[in-house]
């Protein structure tokens, strides 16, 4: 019964991912990415190479799985392709050198992942952090696929550990072997059963430390701080730039502000120059004789993680819409972290990480942003430590690794 009323649901999202798509510019990527899945498939198969299949749900399990990619390109002569959910991984992914084919994963039916397996054949399957889709799982364990579970958290209040989630669990014991980031979720899946689980921790530690050490210097933007203090913002939203506005405008000190927008669009740049009238620069304004202005705005992709290194404080957006981006970025450089309280933030580890150091501070108003900023400037050492924290938490990919090498023939 169950198990018909999760394929009903399944066609349900589909129906209204289709819908949707005249809607809405990301459900109409995936419908219309989709679409091309079994050309990608037809064509991988038709190389005769040897593959091993990783999924990700989206841009944030894609750079946990980066470090992994390296080292499996670099090391065996397998072919690896990525499958994927969230139309945001799209672009980033196609740059890979590492990476032979990409693909939106189809729709979680019977049939799709059946046609699926036949076609590209996997050595193995690499599940990154999260996304248990049913029949993924099931037709891959029918087809002596063996399937892993990477840098996987689980949660108590996740329908797996309720005492209604039988048909869950169940998928889960199909899974061949976890690698967690936590004892906490070692001892979750203990409770049900579940003993095939190995503690490595985070990978995106390793990513991050990767990011840093690669990181470039802008000389434009060494202009444009002239030594004052810098706030940076990055990945902002419109809801976060409504809530820390007015404190911005109010700041009468010589302090730089660096906004980098989640978005990068013509509408996006508007916005902010609309929000700060005559007190913003653009990046590729830049360089000018004299900047008189305290706000410089990044309008391209690509330069964030660096930029953070000019960072006295940073401000991390997404969290007043829902989803916090990748703070590890920020804190790596060794500053204070901040961003906005949300209820969904003690999903993401690292947070609770950075808070309970004292280098990550939520705030809930623009009063708040304010006080924490003065609490800072006024004590720096204040929210130090992060690089440090970041190094010791690092070696997860050498661990998984190193698991790997005893299941690849």
């Amino acid at each position: 019964m169950i198990n018909k009323i999760y394929n009903i649901l399944i066609s349900i999202s589909e129906l209204y991912i289709f819908l949707n798509s005249f809607l809405n510019d990301k459900n109409k990527k995936l419908y219309l990415g989709r679409k091309n899945t079994f050309e990608c498939l037809n064509f991988i198969k038709k190389s005769n190479h040897k593959i091993i299949l990783i999924h990700v749900s989206s841009v944030g399990e894609y750079e946990q799985a980066k470090p992994i990619i390296f080292h499996l390109n670099k090391n065996y002569p397998y072919k690896i392709i990525v499958s994927y959910f969230s139309p945001s991984v799209e672009k980033i992914i196609n740059k890979s050198k590492y990476i032979f084919k990409s693909f939106y994963i189809p729709s979680d039916n019977q049939y799709n992942m059946s046609k699926m397996f036949d076609l590209i054949k996997p050595e193995f399957i690499l599940l990154i952090k999260y996304e248990f889709w049913k029949n993924f799982i099931l037709e891959s364990k029918k087809k002596n696929i063996p399937i892993f579970s990477i840098v996987s958290t689980f949660r108590k209040n996740q329908i797996f550990f309720k005492f209604y989630g039988k048909f869950f669990r169940k998928i889960l014991n199909n899974i061949s072997f976890f690698l967690v980031q936590d004892e906490k979720s070692k001892k979750l899946l203990k409770k049900i059963n579940i003993n095939n689980v190995q503690v490595v921790g985070d990978s995106r530690f390793d990513r991050v430390f990767d990011i840093y050490n690669k990181a470039k210097k802008y000389r434009n933007i060494e202009k444009f701080i002239n030594n004052n203090k810098t706030i940076v913002i990055g990945s902002s939203w419109k809801s976060d730039l409504k809530i820390i506005k007015d404190q911005i405008k109010k700041d009468l000190t010589n302090t730089r502000y660096i906004i980098a927008p989640h978005n990068v669009n013509d509408n996006e740049i508007k916005n902010i120059e609309d929000l700060f009238i005559n007190d913003t620069i653009k990046y590729s304004e830049l360089p000018q004789k004299s900047i008189l202005k305290r706000i410089l705005i990044i309008d391209n992709l690509g330069m964030l993680s660096s930029i953070y290194r000019y960072a006295d404080i940073s401000y991390i957006g997404g969290a007043f819409q829902g989803a916090l981006h990748n703070t590890l970025e920020a804190a790596v450089w060794g500053n204070p972290v901040i961003y906005g309280k949300n209820f969904n933030n003690k999903k993401y580890k690292e947070v609770k990480i950075l808070e309970k150091s004292g280098i990550g501070f939520s705030i809930k108003n623009g009063q708040e942003f304010k006080l924490i900023i003065n609490r800072i400037f006024k004590n720096r050492e204040l929210g130090k430590g992060g690089n440090k924290l970041i190094s010791e938490k690092s070696g997860a990919t050498n661990k998984i690794i190193s698991f790997l090498k005893k299941e690849i023939k």
